[in-house]
Protein backbone atom coordinates (compact mmCIF):
# COMPACT_ATOMS: atom_id res chain seq x y z
CA UNK A 1 0.00 0.00 0.00
CA UNK A 2 2.55 2.37 -1.30
CA UNK A 3 -0.16 5.64 -2.00
CA UNK A 4 -1.34 7.68 0.78
CA UNK A 5 -4.78 5.62 0.95
CA UNK A 6 -6.52 3.09 -1.46
CA UNK A 7 -9.94 1.83 -1.68
CA UNK A 8 -11.08 -1.79 -2.30
CA UNK A 9 -11.51 -2.16 -5.89
CA UNK A 10 -8.24 -0.57 -6.42
CA UNK A 11 -6.65 -2.81 -3.78
CA UNK A 12 -8.06 -5.50 -5.24
CA UNK A 13 -6.76 -4.32 -8.97
CA UNK A 14 -3.49 -3.70 -7.61
CA UNK A 15 -2.25 -6.94 -5.73
CA UNK A 16 -4.87 -9.28 -8.00
CA UNK A 17 -6.91 -11.02 -5.26
CA UNK A 18 -11.10 -10.63 -5.77
CA UNK A 19 -12.60 -8.32 -3.81
CA UNK A 20 -14.09 -10.38 -1.27
CA UNK A 21 -10.91 -11.65 -0.46
CA UNK A 22 -9.32 -8.01 -0.26
CA UNK A 23 -12.70 -7.08 1.85
CA UNK A 24 -11.32 -10.17 4.76
CA UNK A 25 -7.79 -9.41 4.56
CA UNK A 26 -8.46 -5.58 4.87
CA UNK A 27 -10.56 -6.60 8.34
CA UNK A 28 -7.87 -8.93 9.69
CA UNK A 29 -5.64 -5.84 9.09
CA UNK A 30 -8.13 -3.40 10.64
CA UNK A 31 -8.87 -5.20 13.56
CA UNK A 32 -4.73 -5.83 14.13
CA UNK A 33 -4.06 -2.09 14.28
CA UNK A 34 -1.98 -2.28 10.64
CA UNK A 35 -4.54 -0.87 8.25
CA UNK A 36 -7.14 1.87 8.99
CA UNK A 37 -10.05 3.78 7.38
CA UNK A 38 -8.78 7.05 6.30
CA UNK A 39 -12.45 8.51 4.51
CA UNK A 40 -14.88 7.76 1.59
CA UNK A 41 -14.78 8.09 -1.99
CA UNK A 42 -17.25 11.43 -2.49
CA UNK A 43 -18.96 11.09 0.47
CA UNK A 44 -21.07 8.05 -0.98
CA UNK A 45 -22.13 5.23 1.42
CA UNK A 46 -21.10 1.35 0.77
CA UNK A 47 -17.91 -0.65 1.78
CA UNK A 48 -16.44 0.33 -1.59
CA UNK A 49 -16.37 3.88 -0.85
CA UNK A 50 -14.43 3.57 1.98
CA UNK A 51 -10.92 4.54 1.84
CA UNK A 52 -8.13 2.41 3.56
CA UNK A 53 -4.31 3.55 4.44
CA UNK A 54 -1.70 1.83 6.35
CA UNK A 55 -0.45 2.80 10.07
CA UNK A 56 2.92 2.88 9.22
CA UNK A 57 4.50 2.63 12.61
CA UNK A 58 2.26 -0.13 13.71
CA UNK A 59 5.19 -2.12 12.86
CA UNK A 60 8.92 -1.56 13.18
CA UNK A 61 11.93 -2.45 11.44
CA UNK A 62 15.42 -2.03 13.08
CA UNK A 63 18.63 -2.54 11.55
CA UNK A 64 22.26 -2.19 12.98
CA UNK A 65 25.85 -1.49 11.32
CA UNK A 66 28.42 -3.29 13.58
CA UNK A 67 32.16 -1.99 12.98
CA UNK A 68 35.45 -2.80 14.89
CA UNK A 69 35.56 0.54 16.32
CA UNK A 70 31.47 2.20 15.85
CA UNK A 71 27.87 0.83 15.92
CA UNK A 72 24.76 2.28 14.01
CA UNK A 73 21.63 1.33 14.35
CA UNK A 74 18.15 3.02 12.97
CA UNK A 75 14.18 2.26 13.18
CA UNK A 76 11.76 2.73 10.40
CA UNK A 77 8.03 2.43 10.47
CA UNK A 78 6.69 0.21 7.90
CA UNK A 79 7.04 3.11 4.92
CA UNK A 80 11.19 2.91 5.28
CA UNK A 81 10.74 6.70 7.35
CA UNK A 82 13.61 6.66 9.40
CA UNK A 83 12.17 7.53 13.14
CA UNK A 84 15.25 7.18 15.29
CA UNK A 85 19.23 6.64 14.35
CA UNK A 86 22.42 6.54 16.77
CA UNK A 87 25.94 6.01 16.97
CA UNK A 88 28.34 4.95 19.37
CA UNK A 89 32.01 3.20 19.76
CA UNK A 90 31.44 -0.95 19.32
CA UNK A 91 32.52 -2.91 22.19
CA UNK A 92 35.54 -4.79 22.34
CA UNK A 93 34.84 -7.36 25.39
CA UNK A 94 32.96 -10.24 22.72
CA UNK A 95 29.92 -11.49 22.32
CA UNK A 96 28.13 -11.41 25.37
CA UNK A 97 29.00 -7.22 25.60
CA UNK A 98 28.26 -7.16 22.30
CA UNK A 99 24.89 -8.65 22.81
CA UNK A 100 24.17 -6.35 25.66
CA UNK A 101 24.69 -3.28 23.80
CA UNK A 102 23.04 -3.78 20.66
CA UNK A 103 20.10 -4.46 23.38
CA UNK A 104 20.81 -1.29 25.23
CA UNK A 105 20.90 0.74 21.61
CA UNK A 106 17.36 -1.18 20.53
CA UNK A 107 16.33 0.03 23.88
CA UNK A 108 17.68 3.55 23.13
CA UNK A 109 16.28 3.76 19.87
CA UNK A 110 13.08 3.20 20.65
CA UNK A 111 12.70 5.53 23.37
CA UNK A 112 13.63 8.23 20.52
CA UNK A 113 11.16 7.23 18.21
CA UNK A 114 8.42 6.95 21.02
CA UNK A 115 7.04 3.97 20.10
CA UNK A 116 7.43 0.47 22.40
CA UNK A 117 9.95 -2.08 21.85
CA UNK A 118 7.24 -4.35 21.15
CA UNK A 119 6.29 -2.58 17.80
CA UNK A 120 9.58 -3.83 16.36
CA UNK A 121 8.90 -6.58 14.09
CA UNK A 122 11.96 -7.87 12.51
CA UNK A 123 15.79 -6.75 13.18
CA UNK A 124 18.70 -7.11 10.53
CA UNK A 125 22.16 -7.06 12.12
CA UNK A 126 25.15 -6.55 9.75
CA UNK A 127 28.12 -7.52 10.86
CA UNK A 128 32.15 -7.69 9.49
CA UNK A 129 32.40 -11.92 9.47
CA UNK A 130 30.77 -14.66 7.00
CA UNK A 131 27.71 -15.68 8.57
CA UNK A 132 27.19 -19.33 8.09
CA UNK A 133 23.16 -19.46 6.87
CA UNK A 134 22.44 -22.85 8.56
CA UNK A 135 24.48 -22.30 11.49
CA UNK A 136 24.97 -19.23 12.18
CA UNK A 137 28.27 -18.92 13.18
CA UNK A 138 30.68 -15.98 11.90
CA UNK A 139 34.25 -16.44 10.32
CA UNK A 140 36.68 -14.56 8.99
CA UNK A 141 35.37 -11.81 11.71
CA UNK A 142 39.67 -10.27 12.79
CA UNK A 143 38.01 -7.13 12.71
CA UNK A 144 35.75 -8.00 15.89
CA UNK A 145 37.31 -9.58 19.35
CA UNK A 146 35.90 -12.33 20.53
CA UNK A 147 32.92 -13.44 17.87
CA UNK A 148 34.86 -15.65 15.72
CA UNK A 149 33.10 -19.31 15.14
CA UNK A 150 30.25 -17.88 17.86
CA UNK A 151 26.73 -18.43 16.76
CA UNK A 152 25.17 -14.81 17.54
CA UNK A 153 21.79 -15.26 15.93
CA UNK A 154 19.89 -17.07 18.98
CA UNK A 155 21.13 -14.52 21.88
CA UNK A 156 20.30 -11.64 19.41
CA UNK A 157 16.74 -13.26 19.45
CA UNK A 158 16.59 -13.85 22.77
CA UNK A 159 18.09 -10.19 23.92
CA UNK A 160 15.47 -8.09 20.73
CA UNK A 161 12.74 -10.43 20.96
CA UNK A 162 10.87 -10.58 16.79
CA UNK A 163 12.14 -11.68 14.02
CA UNK A 164 16.30 -11.51 13.88
CA UNK A 165 18.31 -12.13 11.06
CA UNK A 166 22.28 -11.66 10.62
CA UNK A 167 24.24 -10.92 7.38
CA UNK A 168 27.46 -9.28 6.10
CA UNK A 169 28.01 -6.02 6.37
CA UNK A 170 28.64 -5.69 2.82
CA UNK A 171 25.95 -7.56 1.51
CA UNK A 172 23.95 -5.16 3.57
CA UNK A 173 25.54 -2.11 1.75
CA UNK A 174 24.99 -3.88 -1.64
CA UNK A 175 21.10 -3.98 -0.29
CA UNK A 176 21.38 0.24 0.63
CA UNK A 177 22.83 0.74 -3.34
CA UNK A 178 20.10 -1.44 -4.89
CA UNK A 179 17.23 0.76 -3.16
CA UNK A 180 19.32 4.09 -3.77
CA UNK A 181 19.00 3.44 -7.38
CA UNK A 182 15.35 2.51 -9.05
CA UNK A 183 17.10 1.60 -12.13
CA UNK A 184 19.86 -0.18 -10.51
CA UNK A 185 21.17 -3.52 -12.45
CA UNK A 186 20.12 -6.88 -11.23
CA UNK A 187 23.91 -7.99 -11.96
CA UNK A 188 25.98 -6.02 -9.29
CA UNK A 189 29.01 -5.92 -6.88
CA UNK A 190 29.85 -3.95 -4.04
CA UNK A 191 33.77 -3.55 -2.87
CA UNK A 192 34.14 -2.11 0.15
CA UNK A 193 37.76 -0.77 0.59
CA UNK A 194 39.17 0.43 3.65
CA UNK A 195 40.70 -1.26 6.50
CA UNK A 196 40.65 -4.38 4.39
CA UNK A 197 38.70 -5.40 1.24
CA UNK A 198 35.49 -7.24 0.78
CA UNK A 199 32.63 -7.68 -1.25
CA UNK A 200 28.89 -8.62 -2.24
CA UNK A 201 27.93 -10.27 -5.03
CA UNK A 202 24.44 -9.64 -6.80
CA UNK A 203 23.22 -11.92 -9.59
CA UNK A 204 19.75 -12.02 -10.99
CA UNK A 205 18.28 -9.79 -8.37
CA UNK A 206 19.73 -12.34 -5.92
CA UNK A 207 22.41 -11.84 -3.32
CA UNK A 208 25.30 -14.34 -2.94
CA UNK A 209 25.94 -15.99 0.08
CA UNK A 210 27.56 -19.04 -0.37
CA UNK A 211 27.98 -22.25 1.68
CA UNK A 212 29.26 -20.44 4.73
CA UNK A 213 28.53 -16.84 4.13
CA UNK A 214 31.19 -15.91 2.33
CA UNK A 215 30.69 -15.60 -0.79
CA UNK A 216 32.57 -12.08 -2.06
CA UNK A 217 35.07 -12.35 0.09
CA UNK A 218 37.89 -10.80 -2.41
CA UNK A 219 40.42 -10.16 -0.08
CA UNK A 220 41.40 -14.10 0.31
CA UNK A 221 42.29 -14.21 -3.38
CA UNK A 222 45.18 -15.43 -4.56
CA UNK A 223 46.62 -13.21 -7.46
CA UNK A 224 50.28 -13.84 -6.92
CA UNK A 225 50.86 -17.33 -5.44
CA UNK A 226 48.92 -19.72 -3.06
CA UNK A 227 49.91 -18.81 0.20
CA UNK A 228 49.27 -20.31 3.94
CA UNK A 229 45.40 -20.79 4.46
CA UNK A 230 43.50 -18.03 5.54
CA UNK A 231 46.34 -15.82 4.67
CA UNK A 232 43.95 -12.32 2.74
CA UNK A 233 46.45 -12.05 -0.06
CA UNK A 234 44.71 -8.86 -1.85
CA UNK A 235 43.67 -7.52 1.16
CA UNK A 236 47.13 -7.04 2.87
CA UNK A 237 48.39 -5.48 -0.38
CA UNK A 238 45.01 -3.07 -0.41
CA UNK A 239 44.17 -2.83 2.72
CA UNK A 240 44.74 0.78 4.65
CA UNK A 241 47.67 -1.17 6.27
CA UNK A 242 48.75 -2.45 2.99
CA UNK A 243 49.12 0.71 0.68
CA UNK A 244 51.04 2.61 3.96
CA UNK A 245 53.97 -0.34 3.25
CA UNK A 246 53.62 0.23 -0.54
CA UNK A 247 54.24 3.98 0.27
CA UNK A 248 57.18 3.41 2.74
CA UNK A 249 58.67 1.16 -0.09
CA UNK A 250 58.36 3.44 -2.56
CA UNK A 251 60.40 5.85 -1.05
CA UNK A 252 57.85 7.67 1.33
CA UNK A 253 58.35 8.34 5.50
CA UNK A 254 56.62 5.84 7.86
CA UNK A 255 53.89 6.86 9.90
CA UNK A 256 52.29 8.46 7.47
CA UNK A 257 48.03 8.20 7.53
CA UNK A 258 46.71 6.65 4.32
CA UNK A 259 44.56 10.08 4.48
CA UNK A 260 48.04 11.75 4.22
CA UNK A 261 49.32 9.84 1.83
CA UNK A 262 46.20 10.83 -0.56
CA UNK A 263 46.95 14.01 -0.12
CA UNK A 264 50.95 13.70 -0.60
CA UNK A 265 49.66 11.96 -4.27
CA UNK A 266 47.82 14.82 -5.16
CA UNK A 267 50.26 17.08 -4.31
CA UNK A 268 52.26 15.07 -7.00
CA UNK A 269 54.99 13.27 -4.65
CA UNK A 270 56.26 10.27 -6.64
CA UNK A 271 56.27 7.97 -3.26
CA UNK A 272 51.87 8.51 -2.47
CA UNK A 273 51.85 8.45 -6.38
CA UNK A 274 53.53 4.78 -7.11
CA UNK A 275 51.60 3.79 -3.92
CA UNK A 276 47.77 4.58 -5.32
CA UNK A 277 48.95 3.31 -8.64
CA UNK A 278 50.11 0.09 -7.55
CA UNK A 279 46.87 -0.55 -5.02
CA UNK A 280 44.86 0.12 -7.98
CA UNK A 281 46.42 -2.58 -10.25
CA UNK A 282 45.94 -5.27 -7.74
CA UNK A 283 41.99 -3.51 -7.24
CA UNK A 284 41.63 -3.97 -10.59
CA UNK A 285 42.58 -7.58 -10.97
CA UNK A 286 40.17 -8.17 -8.23
CA UNK A 287 37.45 -6.78 -9.69
CA UNK A 288 38.62 -8.41 -13.63
CA UNK A 289 38.22 -12.29 -11.25
CA UNK A 290 34.81 -10.78 -9.87
CA UNK A 291 33.64 -9.77 -13.70
CA UNK A 292 34.61 -13.20 -15.05
CA UNK A 293 33.00 -15.19 -12.31
CA UNK A 294 29.50 -13.32 -12.09
CA UNK A 295 29.14 -11.38 -14.91
CA UNK A 296 28.28 -8.11 -13.14
CA UNK A 297 27.28 -4.96 -15.00
CA UNK A 298 27.99 -2.45 -12.37
CA UNK A 299 30.47 -2.06 -9.71
CA UNK A 300 30.08 0.08 -7.17
CA UNK A 301 32.80 1.31 -4.64
CA UNK A 302 32.52 2.25 -1.21
CA UNK A 303 34.67 2.29 1.81
CA UNK A 304 36.92 5.14 3.22
CA UNK A 305 39.73 4.56 0.64
CA UNK A 306 37.20 2.85 -2.72
CA UNK A 307 34.74 6.08 -2.11
CA UNK A 308 37.43 7.97 -3.13
CA UNK A 309 36.80 9.49 -7.13
CA UNK A 310 40.64 9.84 -7.57
CA UNK A 311 41.09 5.91 -6.91
CA UNK A 312 38.58 4.82 -8.61
CA UNK A 313 39.53 6.99 -11.70
CA UNK A 314 42.88 4.74 -11.49
CA UNK A 315 41.07 1.42 -11.62
CA UNK A 316 38.67 2.33 -13.94
CA UNK A 317 40.86 2.49 -16.73
CA UNK A 318 42.57 -0.63 -15.76
CA UNK A 319 39.88 -2.34 -15.24
CA UNK A 320 38.16 -1.73 -18.87
CA UNK A 321 41.36 -2.20 -20.89
CA UNK A 322 41.31 -5.80 -18.95
CA UNK A 323 38.08 -6.41 -19.51
CA UNK A 324 35.83 -7.11 -23.35
CA UNK A 325 32.63 -5.55 -21.97
CA UNK A 326 31.48 -2.58 -21.18
CA UNK A 327 30.75 -1.99 -17.45
CA UNK A 328 30.16 0.66 -15.39
CA UNK A 329 32.50 1.62 -11.81
CA UNK A 330 30.85 4.14 -9.55
CA UNK A 331 31.24 5.75 -5.90
CA UNK A 332 28.79 4.29 -3.83
CA UNK A 333 25.77 6.93 -3.56
CA UNK A 334 24.92 5.79 0.42
CA UNK A 335 27.96 6.71 1.59
CA UNK A 336 29.11 5.59 4.91
CA UNK A 337 25.50 4.67 5.78
CA UNK A 338 25.14 1.99 3.24
CA UNK A 339 25.41 -1.08 5.78
CA UNK A 340 23.25 1.10 8.14
CA UNK A 341 20.77 1.78 5.36
CA UNK A 342 20.74 -1.77 3.84
CA UNK A 343 20.35 -3.25 7.26
CA UNK A 344 16.84 -0.79 8.30
CA UNK A 345 15.57 -1.76 4.31
CA UNK A 346 16.12 -5.65 4.81
CA UNK A 347 14.44 -5.76 8.05
CA UNK A 348 11.55 -3.73 6.72
CA UNK A 349 11.21 -5.74 3.34
CA UNK A 350 10.73 -9.04 5.63
CA UNK A 351 8.62 -7.54 8.02
CA UNK A 352 6.39 -6.73 5.05
CA UNK A 353 6.36 -9.98 3.45
CA UNK A 354 5.65 -11.53 7.08
CA UNK A 355 2.66 -9.33 7.36
CA UNK A 356 1.42 -8.71 3.56
CA UNK A 357 3.00 -11.62 1.67
CA UNK A 358 5.87 -11.64 -0.88
CA UNK A 359 5.94 -8.93 -2.91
Amino acid sequence: MASPSLQRPALSRRIGLPRHSVSDLLGTLESRGFVHVAGTHDGLPGRSQLSYALRANAALAMGFDVGGTKISGAVCDMRGTLLAEYTEPSTRRGADALVTQIAAIADRLCSHAGLPRYHVRNTTIGVPAAVDPRTGRLSLAGNMPGIEGVALLEPLTSALGGHVHLDNDVNLALVAEVRSQPDASANMAFVALGTGIGSALMVNGHLLRGAHGGAGEIGYLPLWQLDFSGTPALENQVGEAGIRRLYVAAGGPTEHSVEQIFRAAANGDHAGLQALDQAAQFVARGVVSILALVDAETVVFGGSVGAREEFIDRVRPLVSAAWPRPVVIRRSETGSRAGLLGSVEMARQQLLSDLFGPA
